[in-house]
């Protein structure tokens, strides 16, 4: 065997992160059941969802467009100014919600009516056994299902949720069901079967529901640039209502279109409209003008106004002299009045007097004439004079007011003359400029009502235009009765699942491979470690082992015992002196079958009639009488080490010939203290005396010191190393071993090599510092361990 102590050591980094095919391999080997697993659950549930998904069914038109103008609007210009590869416009005017409420509408989709199935509904277009009539008070019960099922005769159950809670009752076909939410009249049609024991439901949907479902299932896309087409598509899940949805459409837009493509020319029509209405506004301004100045003036002659200002000037300056004079008069009169005498009046003014003031006036001239002729007869003091003052104070309190009353009407009177004649004396000296306004609105009025026959001859001509305007658009391909759903795709999905599983499964491998870190085989071993391999025993799956038990027999052709004389011959290479050997077993953990290695071994070389004495040298768990079928005598390693009893006393025969072995012994409170003893040294003198191969099985190295003691004094060192259960990382202590110069012949030996197609952890035993469990039927559980 080529010496591996030759072969450059890779670094931790390079062994980590090169790529390693034989790894690769075996955890390939390992997760392929997972990696099936994975694409069969993804194609599975790939399959279940298009098992179990409504089909979409979608239906399409072409329809081409082409607007024409046969008219022109004022003379000048064509109507259509549009550019005719402008599609968009279209395109966003089927979309529009304007537009798709006239669908809603012609399409009466105002209710809809489904049917349970045993995992979807479906939507019962156009063939419901029932038909709903309704009035919503409450906007609640907008888009809300009621379940209906048919009863006996013309009875059904109707139910719903009002404020979270179940209302059912059951109601009567064709009587009118009323509550404070809503009014509905549910009637048979003639798809109607009493023994149709389905369960429906209908929603009443509202107009903004509507106008949504219908927006996010309908796309219009151009067709093609040049020749001005464009494709209206529309999805359901059911293919006639997909179908009637686009013939609608399609029919709809080619009575729509010309309302919407005249909306320039309604635009331009209120526009003149506007303007015609604010002309009229101001002829009106204007005409109110001239009737107001006609009214005001008289006449429209400016020369006979000036006259006439003139004269009536010189009336209001008399009117304004006798109102004056008349109220200097009132004033002697009040003066009279108050200063208690006799009352002296112009008989002129006398008869302008309104009558109340007269009579008053002359019923205290009166009684001031009986005061003076009772005075001649009373004195001041008397009762007569008294009642005639009295009355005197009365009518003079009267006569008072109706002065200051009728005063009063005198001053508002000159008032008002005097503000007449304020605004003939300002109409005196504005007519000469009146004359200038009034001819200049004169000329304006006839400008705009030369505007006002131009607005109303634009109007005519657009309204012309208007009748005139012409569509074109074509539906190059009705609406398709679509065969086959648009998806969910079979195909497509069930591939996309098996390629995310495989994706997966792939991940999966790689994570597998990045985190793998345990030995797997020995071409991986040798390069790990700087210490020859002498061989590969393989995982022993005859029987399931308990403990660890001498399995090799003595002409077996055994995969195992071809291994071990492999490992036999290979140490002849390693040490070929013809003195006695002593060969140390250790490992890094409990668990890697060093035990295992050191009784069947040990048995492999008896078998060629060499004399070999397996020594139990782990005093802290001892497991080699348990190999060969003994247990553990008094008399053992650590009573020869301590004196208690001779060599050749604790030595005990196994049932193969020239094969001894030596227990541990009584568990010593201090292992490591009595191998640093001469008398382990005297005891491995004895030992080569006796027997051509002492092998011992020492603690494992990872754990305690004892195995690195005990290396030391053996010719041979092996160190067993098991296939998927010892990490990677476990190199580091061989090597450090071997680095350190105390072990001449050290080697190693990968245990557990799997090499058949199901891999497993080993022989079913364990060291002894844990409880190795294992499967129950190795042959059974191959497949099982291998998913993991």
């Amino acid at each position: 065997m080529e010496n591996n102590l030759q072969q450059p050591i890779e670094s931790e980094r390079d062994i980590f992160e090169s790529f390693d095919l034989e790894r690769f391999w075996y955890v390939l080997k390992r997760s392929k059941f997972w990696m099936i697993g994975f694409v069969l659950l993804t194609t599975s549930l790939s399959y279940l969802y298009v098992r179990y998904t409504k089909p979409v069914f979608n239906s399409e038109s072409i329809i081409k467009l082409d607007f024409e103008s046969e008219a022109n609007v004022l003379g000048l210009v064509e109507l259509n100014t549009q550019e005719r590869n402008e599609l968009s416009g279209e395109i966003e005017l089927i979309k529009s919600k304007l537009f798709l409420s006239r669908v809603a509408e012609a399409a009466k989709m105002d209710v809809s009516y489904h049917v349970y199935g045993r995992y979807l509904t479906d939507e019962r277009y156009r063939n419901s056994p029932f038909i709903v009539s309704f009035k919503v008070h409450n906007p609640a019960f907008y888009d809300t299902p009621f379940d209906i099922q048919f009863g006996a005769e013309d009875l059904f159950s109707l139910s719903y949720y009002k404020n979270g809670e179940e209302v059912e009752k059951k109601h009567l076909f064709g009587e009118e069901i009323r509550t404070e939410d809503f009014n509905l009249l549910i009637q048979r049609t003639e798809l109607f079967d009493s023994k149709d024991e389905n369960k429906y439901f209908f929603i009443i949907n509202s107009k903004e529901a509507l106008l949504n479902t219908l927006q996010s299932n309908l796309n219009v896309i151009p067709e093609n640039f040049n020749a001005k087409t464009i494709k209206v598509s529309y999805s359901d899940y059911n293919k006639y209502k997909a179908r009637n949805l686009v013939e609608l459409i399609d029919s709809l837009y080619l009575d729509y279109t010309r309302e919407v493509k005249n909306l320039a020319i309604e635009q331009k029509i209120d526009f003149l409209n506007k303007q015609i209405e604010s002309t009229e506004d101001k002829l009106s301004e204007y005409e109110n003008y001239f009737e107001e100045f006609t009214i005001e003036n008289r006449t429209t002659n400016l020369g006979e106004d000036l006259n006439r200002t003139i004269e009536h000037l010189g009336a209001l300056d008399s009117q304004r002299f006798n109102l004056r004079r008349n109220i200097s008069d009132l004033e002697i009169v009040q003066r009279q009045v108050n200063e208690k005498g006799a009352v002296a009046i112009n008989p002129f003014l006398m008869e302008q007097l309104p009558a109340s003031l007269s009579e008053s006036i002359s019923e205290y001239s009166e009684l001031q004439q009986q005061r003076e002729l009772k005075l001649a007869s009373y004195n001041e003091t008397s009762y007569v004079i008294e009642q005639i003052d009295l009355q005197l104070e009365k009518s003079k309190e009267m006569v008072t007011e109706l002065l200051a009353s009728y005063g009063g009407t005198l001053e508002d009177r000159l008032n008002q003359i005097d503000r007449r004649r304020g605004i003939l004396e300002n109409n005196l000296s504005q007519l000469p400029s009146m004359g200038t306004e009034y001819s200049k609105n004169r000329r304006f009025y006839e400008l705009q009502e030369e505007f006002m026959l131009s607005l109303q001859e634009s109007k005519m001509e657009l309204e012309i235009t208007r009748a005139g305007t012409v569509t074109k658009n074509v539906i190059l391909a009705p609406a398709s009765l679509p065969a086959t759903p648009i998806k969910p795709q079979k195909a497509l999905i069930i591939g996309a699942g098996f390629m995310v599983g495989f994706i997966i499964s792939i991940v999966y491998l790689l994570i597998r491979y990045l985190i793998h870190n345990k030995v797997a085989g020995v071409r991986e071993l040798e390069r790990l470690v700087n210490v020859p391999v002498l061989g590969a025993i393989p995982h022993y799956t005859e029987e399931h082992l308990n403990r660890t038990s001498l399995v090799v027999k003595k002409d077996s052709k055994s995969s195992l015992s071809e291994a071990l004389r492999t490992i036999r011959t290979n140490m002849d290479f390693i040490h070929n002196e013809p003195e006695s050997k002593i060969i140390s077993i250790t490992s890094t953990v409990p668990g890697e079958g060093k035990t295992f290695v050191a009784a069947n071994l040990g048995a492999i070389m008896a078998m060629t009639g060499q004399k070999v004495c397996v020594v139990d040298i782990d005093l802290r768990k001892p497991k080699v009488h348990l190999a060969f079928g003994g247990v553990s005598a008094k008399d053992g390693v650590s009573t020869i080490l301590s004196g208690k009893s001779k060599l050749k006393e604790s030595v005990q025969q196994t049932p193969i010939e020239n094969l001894s072995f030596i227990s541990a012994g009584p568990t010593p409170p201090n292992p490591s203290e009595l191998l640093l003893q001469s008398e382990f040294t005297k005891m491995l003198a004895d030992l080569r005396k006796l027997y051509d191969v002492v092998i011992l099985d020492t603690p494992p190295v990872g754990l305690v010191t004892d195995g690195r003691l005990v290396m030391k004094y053996c010719d041979i060192q092996i160190y067993v190393v098991r296939a998927d259960y010892s990490k990677r990382s476990f190199a580091k202590v061989i090597n450090d071993m071997r680095a350190s110069g105390q072990y001449s012949n050290m080697t190693t030996i990968l245990n557990a090599i799997d090499s058949t197609p199901g891999y497993g952890y080993g022989y079913g035993y364990g060291y002894g510092y844990y409880k190795e469990k294992k499967s129950k039927a190795r042959r059974a559980a191959a497949t099982i361990k291998s998913l993991f």
